[in-house]
């Protein structure tokens, strides 16, 4: 204990070590259950299909074309597996996190530890909920990275000497324009730059006008690496025609309406502070944190619990300082962290963008990411100045750190519920449909999964069938009704189902879609509705109507292996569980292949698998009637009323069916007609 108090007081040793902890308990425990969300897609569906260099044309339609060599360099150091992306994100967090403790520390040295606490709050501040993108959030984690150690790297040049000095600033002004050029993120930020020298200057020069000059001069390589990035950003830089992504409209108006543009950018200020200082935070303090129902919970509270104790050791255990930290110490940082909440989202609040007017919070928190350097900063400074006791101080951090963890923790679980269900909704769509036509819609009647959305489907939905010689044309592209077209005859009746992301274009009709059904929540596989589902009372009202156009004959059965989602990706498939027999005899319902759908049955009954829902029964029903197994076909029947309410009227279709094309035989009538009297099939005519 006395050895591991020791290494606690060594504060340049320990506080990396602390850091990365902190970051292990807040986002690595998941890391393994964790898989590609929304924008992680496109790169994804990019360098697996077309090759890793066609990210540079993704990229230029991304408006980010100097972002290529940073996703090239890692998908071909990552590859594709979703763990190695998420252990690269939480390293590159680490980095960000050390190198802001680094630049804070070469600012006021004296006080280790503020200077550690701060950046320990920096680090898990709760705002970005974004950090389980590990692909689409590399290049903010580049960008923030990169900013942080050109500060720290700047301060060390002011501080030391000619010649030294330059071997600081040219590695910092390098770093300036690496971020700068290859992510517009930080841009606003780096106007907090002329506040850092100030200070330091302050510090050895006594004239006001000395203290000016020399913070302009310092401050002059620095700005006018910024003053390039926006004259190639808004003159040279032009988007791809059609592509107006973040075009600087509000940067524009104010050059012609300046009242108009300063009015917006403070209304912005106001409200993306207000949200950056208590979204967050509110989620942090939520009760669900003392519910320990379920081992989610439990094992939350735990991690939330161990957080606190270490946080509470750590700082208790750190060097005392030979003297208190003078009462104005906290002028500069205060200053700095006010300074950086007013610039950090000038790059989105030019482009027109808030936090506050996003109709997805979840995906502007990006927007808010330069933010947190300000908001933690001053969060901090404001826990030591209203509690002034130190072993209380301690307490508060620790406490105000460990609902930190609480929040990322329940965040990152939304996160790995989306991506089970993604790898369920590809394998078991795999299986049901081996091979579809190419320019087919697919579609369910709502989004089917969170954290996604209709391109980031599909683009995923084409990398699991591995399409090649993919040019602008995906053959599949996933829409959510609600999103398309409330209008279900208009769909019905032939209406364009068209996209357009980035390089590729989909132009389909509703002429040629399938509808599916996906609520792995009600213990269901994926269903794809049929004509026949018309009447399915276990679907919303929307579905039912639509099924009238699901045109299953554009499945085809795979020329040779079957399609897999790439283990590399979705990891190894268990063909050993029910949806998997389910989709094999629906398909080979499809195709009149009774004796496989019996073959089937009797494999899931030998390794215990056997559906919760009634109307995964119906398949296997009409394959043993189709066979000649009227016991087993009567069985299945009333077993699969008894367990789904409301499953008469699909019963009884299946009835009329087996009526029409099963051979003839007495058993067969005698068992048809005793099954719809019992099911009052006559009610449903």
């Amino acid at each position: 204990m006395d050895k591991i108090k020791a290494i606690l007081k060594k504060m340049e040793a320990s506080a990396p070590a602390a850091f990365l902890a902190l970051c292990l308990l807040s986002f690595g425990l998941l890391i393994p259950r964790l898989g590609f969300y929304m924008d992680d897609w496109p790169y994804v569906f990019y360098a697996n299909l077309k090759g890793i260099d066609s990210l540079r044309e993704m990229l230029v339609y991304d408006s980010r074309p100097n972002a290529a060599w940073l996703y090239i360099s890692a998908f071909r150091l990552l590859g594709f597996s979703p763990a190695a992306w998420h252990i690269f994100a939480l390293l590159m967090r680490f980095a960000t996190v050390t190198a802001f403790w680094l630049f804070l520390r070469s600012m006021w040295p004296e006080q280790k530890r503020e200077v550690a606490a701060a950046s320990l709050l920096f680090a898990v501040f709760p705002f970005f909920m974004l950090q389980p993108f590990a692909v689409g959030s590399t290049h903010h984690w580049f960008g923030f990275v990169a900013f942080n150690a050109s500060l720290y790297l700047m301060t060390l040049s002011i501080q030391s000497g000619a010649p030294r000095k330059w071997l600081y600033a040219i590695p910092a002004l390098t770093l300036e324009a690496a971020h700068l050029f290859t992510s517009e993120y930080f841009a606003g930020l780096e106007l907090i730059r002329s506040i850092i020298l100030w200070i330091l200057i302050s510090r050895v020069e006594t004239g006001f006008g000395k203290k000016i000059t020399r913070a302009f001069f310092n401050w002059l390589p620095y700005l006018l690496i910024l003053a390039s990035f926006f004259y190639w950003r808004i003159i040279v830089y032009q988007n791809p025609e059609g592509v107006t992504r973040n075009e600087p409209a509000i940067l524009n108006q104010l050059l012609t309406e300046p009242f108009g543009a300063i009015l917006f950018l403070l209304n912005a200020f106001i409200s993306d502070t207000v949200s950056v200082f208590t979204l967050g935070w509110a989620k942090a303090f939520d009760a669900s944190l003392l519910d320990i129902a379920s081992p989610f919970a439990q094992f939350k509270l735990a991690v939330c619990a161990l957080t606190f104790a270490l946080i509470n050791y750590y700082l208790r255990n750190f060097s005392p300082q030979p003297d208190a930290p003078p009462a104005d110490w906290r002028r500069g940082p205060i200053t700095l962290a006010v300074f950086a909440l007013m610039t950090g989202g000038l790059p989105i609040w030019f482009i027109g963008r808030t936090i506050v007017d996003s109709k997805n919070l979840l995906s502007a928190s990006r927007f808010g990411i330069p933010a947190t350097f300000g908001a933690a900063l001053l969060t901090f400074l404001l826990a030591e100045f209203f509690v002034s006791d130190r072993n209380k101080r301690n307490i508060l951090l620790a406490f105000l750190l460990a609902a930190s963890v609480n929040f990322h923790l329940d965040n990152t679980k939304e996160f790995q519920y989306s991506w089970e269900k993604q790898q369920r909704f590809m394998r078991q769509l795999t299986w049901r449909a081996p091979a579809i036509e190419p320019g087919t819609a697919i579609l369910t009647d709502q989004e089917v999964m969170g954290m996604m959305g209709e391109y980031a489907v599909s683009f995923s939905i084409n990398t699991t069938y591995q399409i090649s010689d993919l040019e602008t044309t995906p053959p599949y592209w996933y829409f959510p009704f609600a999103y398309v077209n409330p209008n279900v005859d208009d769909l019905l009746q032939g209406a364009p189902l068209e996209y357009e992301k980035l390089t590729m274009q989909f132009n389909g009709n509703s002429g040629q879609m399938l509808l599916v059904d996906f609520n792995p929540e009600l213990k269901r596989c994926l269903w794809i509705l049929q004509p026949q589902d018309v009447n399915l009372r276990l679907v919303s009202d929307d579905a039912r109507r639509l099924s009238a156009g699901s045109d299953i004959s554009l499945i085809g059965q795979a020329a040779g292996d079957a399609p897999n989602p790439p283990e590399e990706i979705y990891g190894k498939a268990d063909t050993e569980s029910w949806c998997y027999y389910f989709e094999k005899a629906d398909l080979a319902r499809q195709y009149g292949q009774w004796d496989e759908i019996v073959r089937l049955w009797n494999e899931a009954q030998a390794v215990g698998e056997r559906p919760d829902n009634g109307f995964e029964y119906i398949p296997f029903i009409e394959g043993f009637g189709q066979t000649g197994d009227w016991e087993q076909a009567k069985e299945k029947t009333k077993f699969a009323n008894r367990i789904t309410a409301g499953l008469e009227p699909s019963l009884c279709g299946a009835m009329d069916r087996l009526a029409k094309s099963a051979p003839e035989s007495q058993e067969k009538n005698e068992t048809i007609k005793g099954l719809k009297e019992d099911l009052d099939c006559s009610s449903y005519q």
